[in-house]
């Protein structure tokens, strides 16, 4: 945007660099939590132009400010930019990218110099689409900033959204100059479901007001510190505040203590215990006619002179208020708006948690997933962070997007006491509405502390199984074969094998995804045929086909037994084949044929290789193959003759050494022993 835009994204990068003061918690994998993206999805369309213009502007003092902090929780920077619908040369329709990822900030500024704008006129944008496209390549709880001027025209991609930021608990905050004019419409509703499933927010900026900033100078931007200042350029001043109010999001951001939604004019008041690693706290309430009211443990109404600090104040829009090192204990929270509004409390502090979902009871938080399947019972993990023992978490509540309590579900105390941080909650359904987990206990130095999740919650809706198995299985006469079957299911189901329309063997239950196989033992021409595997749950029936060959299979050679002759006797050699198979078996030796009937040396019928009147010169490995049309095998066999035995052994292999090898045509096929 103008001026304004270009420090509301510097702010940004500032306090996301400065919520890195509180030691971010050790993740059980290693990895560095705290590495996030921030994204930019920018508005790229006409009407957008002197906003774009002071975003590029903004870029160098940004980067400047996020590589000269010490430590840096930005990990890389990604721009999605979208736009009214073209047609590229190859008759594509493009309205979203290209996207930018980069961990270069010399190349993510460069990307910025390179957008600039096109189309218009069309007032409803592709803005959720790039919402999506971001968070897909974003990490793990990143913020993600859109900046346009309309609503979507996409938000029926609204669903994968909100399954996405549930997934990569990230922040979503709107910032808008337009809305289209209706508010009530479902492309402006959807933004305002990202943002209250994300915790964000959407701020709102008018656009004759923002281009009256570049009108100021700096005397005038001295003189209105806030919104209640009634004048020439009260407007732009809101813009000002709204900066610190940004700022102070960002880096509260780090935990949630309360989220709420309202549809009409209410006056509320909450109980909100501050414990003692809450370094500040942020209150902010958007809707018309914002009231603000925090009283102290001590029952004072805490004011300026008390450490408050009021981020913003627009009448008919929002208020922001931020205090630093809160006194610990219980406080009350009153607040008031005359229209739809929202709530949010947040704090900067390294005691928080993370909570997983699952079907069956697990130990370990990387066998959870992040939401709970709808219709079946949910087992939680919570992973603490910043909490020891002798500090308990007693209760995990289930409340509601408007800050209703669903349900509370006492916490029991883990074998270790709480010192691995993970704590299980017993089975339990889920509501159908979206909720939020609450999270409360006490610290261990008296003090209660509650936290909510980042995100809000949704029931995923079952499929029926996912059913996979191999198009074709091979196998052989009177060998084992395993007709295989892989799962994929988010609810228990029942699973069978099928021939010829036949159930075979037992149906059997299945609790989660599986590998399942059917073994045939000993496998015949009777055995091959088309298989079904068909699983079946509570959401529908997943089925797959398979065929099995069943051929004869490649020689199998028994393993070999050296031969130890004397000069002047005989030697036989032998080398059997496993069973009956049918073969052709080739004596070697020095990689040349040796002919059946060469004489001194011949095959006899068993295969066997006789050798007359030994000599000296016969000792050595000789190597027998046997081969089919379905593979082959080989053995090697070693003749000792006793005169020259300490010659072999000092330039041979052992003469107790012998090695096979068992080779099949089929690239699938292959095995070697010795």
């Amino acid at each position: 945007m103008n001026k304004f835009l270009a420090n509301f994204l510097i702010l940004a990068l500032t306090i996301s660099a400065r919520s890195s003061s509180v030691p971010p918690a050790k993740s059980h994998s290693g990895a560095d939590d705290s590495a996030s993206t921030l994204a930019f999805v920018f508005d790229v369309t006409g009407s957008m132009y002197d906003d774009l213009k002071q975003v590029i502007d903004g870029a160098s003092r940004i980067l400047e400010r996020t590589l000269s902090r010490r430590t840096r929780p930005i990990r890389n920077f990604v721009l999605v930019p979208f736009h009214d619908p073209g047609i590229t040369k190859s008759y594509v329709s493009i309205d979203i990218g290209p996207v930018s990822i980069t961990t270069d900030p010399k190349k993510f500024q460069k990307d910025l110099q390179e957008l600039f704008v096109q189309g218009g006129g069309d007032c409803p944008e592709m803005s959720i689409g790039a919402i999506k496209k971001a968070l897909e390549v974003s990490l793990p709880g990143s913020f993600i900033y859109v900046f346009t001027d309309a609503r979507a025209k996409d938000y029926r991609l609204k669903r994968d959204v909100l399954q996405l930021v549930q997934l990569r608990q990230s922040q979503v905050v709107f910032v808008l100059t337009g809305d289209c004019g209706d508010r009530s419409q479902p492309g402006y509703r959807a933004y305002e479901e990202i943002a209250a499933t994300s915790s964000g927010q959407i701020f709102h900026l008018d656009k004759q007001q923002v281009n009256e900033v570049r009108r100021m100078n700096s005397y005038d931007i001295h003189m209105y510190v806030n919104c209640r200042h009634i004048g020439q350029y009260s407007g732009v001043m809101c813009k000002f505040s709204v900066l610190k109010w940004v700022e102070e999001t960002v880096q509260a951001m780090k935990v949630h203590l309360l989220s709420s939604d309202h549809e009409t004019a209410q006056e509320t008041q909450w109980e909100v215990p501050f414990d003692p690693s809450l370094k500040e706290v942020t209150v902010s309430l958007s809707g018309p006619a914002p009231q603000i009211e925090l009283i102290d443990p001590l029952g004072r109404i805490v004011g300026e002179r008390h450490g408050l600090t009021e981020l913003l104040n627009i009448p008919n829009s929002a208020r922001v208020v931020n205090l630093k090192n809160p006194r610990p204990g219980p406080w009350t929270l009153k607040v008031g708006c005359s229209g739809r509004h929202t709530l949010r409390v947040t704090g900067v502090s390294n005691l928080d948690f993370r909570a997983g979902f699952s079907s069956i009871p697990v130990t370990e938080f990387i066998r959870t997933r992040e939401r709970p399947i709808k219709g079946v019972p949910a087992h939680v993990i919570l992973k603490c962070s910043g909490l020891k023992p002798p500090g308990l978490v007693t209760n995990m509540e289930l409340v509601s997007l408007g800050g209703r309590s669903l349900r509370t579900i006492p916490v029991p105390l883990p074998g270790d006491g709480g010192s691995g941080g993970i704590w299980s909650i017993p089975q339990f359904r889920t509501p159908s509405q979206s909720f939020f987990l609450k999270v409360s206990g006490n610290d261990g130095e008296g003090y209660n502390f509650q936290r909510l999740s980042s995100v809000s919650y949704t029931n995923i809706i079952p499929e029926p199984p996912l059913v996979s198995m191999p198009t074709v299985i091979r196998g052989f006469y009177m060998q084992p074969a395993m007709i295989d079957c892989s799962v994929e299911s988010d609810l228990p189901y029942k699973l069978r094998f099928t021939k010829g329309g036949r159930t075979i063997g037992e149906e059997r239950t299945y609790e989660s995804s599986v590998k399942a196989s059917w073994e045939i033992p000993h496998a015949s021409g009777d055995d091959e045929g088309a298989y079904e595997c068909v699983a079946q749950s509570t959401a529908g029936m997943g089925r797959a086909l398979t065929q099995l060959t069943v051929r004869e299979p490649p020689p199998v050679l028994h393993p070999p037994v050296n031969v130890t002759s004397s000069p002047g006797t005989v030697a036989v050699l032998s080398c059997q084949v496993q069973g009956s198979v049918r073969h052709n078996l080739t004596w070697y030796l020095a990689g040349s044929a040796l002919s059946s009937h060469s004489g001194r040396v011949k095959v006899l019928a068993n295969s066997s290789l006789e050798i007359n009147w030994v000599r000296s010169q016969d000792a050595g490995p000789y190597q027998c193959r046997a081969t089919n049309p379905h593979g082959e095998s080989q053995a090697v066999v070693w003749l000792v003759v006793l005169g020259i035995l300490q010659h072999l052994v000092k330039h041979s292999a052992p003469a107790a050494s012998c090695v096979f090898h068992h080779i099949h045509n089929s690239p699938n096929h292959s095995a070697s022993s010795t």
